[in-house]
């Protein structure tokens, strides 16, 4: 927010409060409103605190006017507590989430009875030291601090209900509580459980288990810090909501805050990559399509919000035993929302496939015909597949005869047809970062034309699946990609998403239509 939109905010504020301050009538309307609406609760009551601010030539304390990401995440909290479910939040750094899940804690702790949050983190003076804005407990205060008085519970004492790591609501009993290192999760029982940096945690497992038992809704927060955490394991678990929150959706960053920020980390490319672009490989050599590349392509996909159009494809990634199964459907550069199905009957995966894709409009489904691969091509000669094409594509054939930039055949350049897939997909990513680049004004940009984009929806699994794939050379050196065992020696689950989007970018030559058969 600019100079001129926190006036503006000051005002509309100041107005409101003067009008509330006379009027406890209104002051009652008010409190049942902020009860049924903690983002209009933020807008109105709560503040922040920024001790850069001034040099920029603004109040250090500011109104927490909340952007549209924020009230996304308000909404995304509420759920998980209304379900009394697990969630994980993968955050940029320097996007507000401390704070805004202090002030969801402290909503909470005054309109909701009965309602205790714990918040853990693996130092003592993370969560709660007297005086120290930077920590859970003095950005709540801050909050507390600056809320209208009559709004404070009735009998509420600072020094009786304040006290280290422990904050009492007299009137209606309900805590807000710390816990820190090996003890989190261990005092008592949380409706809401907040873990701080998550993925920083030393004993995370323990942890895990100790705040299972603590509260049925716990929520991991946390910037990246590779793949060998609890925390990674559980954001590509597939069984845990997920919350992406990137230093692009504050609208207080644009690219020229970030190409600052880059040149200030510039020392250590992989803090930027892992603390603001939320990349989980950062530091691990032969990524084969970067992070960075796949957030331009959500980027751009959010941007121009493209209707799909034209003849659509899907790749249908088949998972054995309870593995999930993913059809993942692109028409042009445009990739919609996956579909998956966790059965072991791969049968009736098949048949709600072919009923998916039929409503979509795809022509072509492409699968990978190997393994359990296999049941599909048995139940598809016996299917009718209402003339959308079934393409069996066996991926660890060797590649086509296709002509490479070089000169050379596909044969030279990869080791199967696997590789060649992943590196069809890794040129749309990359022609779609440059294409970014370029309309960003990079020096380094390079427009491309659409037919070479690719465009991801806000998936989760797939966003986070596709940057995590190494390629290296084999002893012919040619390009091959990592198997799901080498993958799974690294601690990275099957990427079955990303595995259903490399289909897209098989040419469904080698395939048939089984209704004609």
């Amino acid at each position: 927010m600019d100079a001129e939109g926190i006036r503006q905010s000051l005002i509309r504020r100041f107005e409101i409060i003067e009008r509330l301050e006379q009027d406890p009538e209104l002051q009652a309307i008010a409190m049942a409103r902020a009860a049924k609406d903690c983002a209009w609760w933020f807008n109105t009551f709560a503040w922040t605190y920024d001790p850069r601010a001034p040099a920029k030539g603004l109040p250090a304390y500011l109104p927490f006017d909340l952007f549209p990401r924020q009230e996304e995440l308000i909404g995304w909290l509420d759920a998980r507590v209304d379900n009394a479910e697990e969630g994980l939040v993968e955050k940029s750094r320097d996007v507000g989430w401390t704070w805004l899940a202090g002030g969801y804690a402290l909503h909470k702790w005054i309109y909701r009875p009965g309602f205790k949050t714990t918040f853990g983190s693996r130092k003592e003076f993370y969560v709660d030291r007297i005086g120290d804005p930077d920590s859970i407990f003095g950005k709540i205060r801050l909050l507390l601090d600056r809320l209208p008085v009559w709004q404070l519970p009735p009998g509420f004492s600072r020094s009786e209900h304040d006290n280290h790591m422990r904050l009492i609501n007299p009137a209606n009993g309900n805590t807000i509580t710390g816990d820190a290192g090996d003890a989190m999760g261990r005092g008592g029982r949380s409706a809401l459980y907040f873990v701080d940096e998550g993925a920083f945690i030393e004993h995370a497992e323990k942890v895990d288990a100790a705040i299972v038992a603590n509260a049925d809704t716990r929520i991991w927060g946390s910037s990246a810090n590779g793949t060998g955490n609890v925390f990674f394991r559980k954001r590509q678990s597939g069984h845990i909501p997920v919350f992406r929150f990137h230093w692009s959706d504050d609208p207080r960053k644009d690219a020229a805050w970030a190409a600052k920020k880059q040149q200030e980390l510039s020392s250590t490319p992989a803090t930027w990559a892992a603390e603001y672009d939320i990349d989980y490989a950062a530091s691990v050599e032969g990524i084969c399509i970067p992070a960075k590349w796949v957030e331009s392509s959500r980027k751009l996909a959010k941007a121009l919000n493209r209707e799909p159009r034209g003849p659509g494809k899907a790749g249908l990634d088949v998972g054995a035993g309870r593995a999930k199964s993913v059809l993942v459907p692109k028409f042009g550069p445009v990739v919609l929302m996956p579909t998956f199905w966790q059965t072991v009957d791969n049968i009736q995966t098949t048949y709600a496939a072919l009923e998916v894709a039929q409503q979509l409009g795809v022509t072509e489904i492409n699968y990978d015909a190997a393994g359990v691969g296999n049941t599909v091509t048995s139940t598809l000669v016996h299917a009718n597949t209402g003339g959308v094409t079934v393409s069996p594509i066996n991926v660890g054939i060797p590649p086509t005869e296709t002509i490479m930039p070089d000169g050379r055949m596909a044969t030279e350049w990869f080791g199967n047809l696997k590789a060649q897939l992943w590196w069809a997909m890794r040129d749309a990513f990359k022609a779609t970062h440059e294409h970014v680049r370029y309309l960003e004004g990079h020096e380094e940009g390079v427009p491309h034309p659409e037919d070479e984009w690719i465009l991801l929806p806000d998936c989760n699994e797939l966003i986070g699946q596709v940057s995590l794939v190494k390629w290296f050379r084999n002893e012919a050196g040619k390009i091959v990609i990592e198997t799901k065992k080498q993958l799974s020696m690294r601690g990275v689950p099957s990427p079955d998403y990303a595995e259903a989007l490399t289909l897209c970018f098989a040419q469904g030559g080698s395939g048939f239509n089984f209704a004609a058969i």
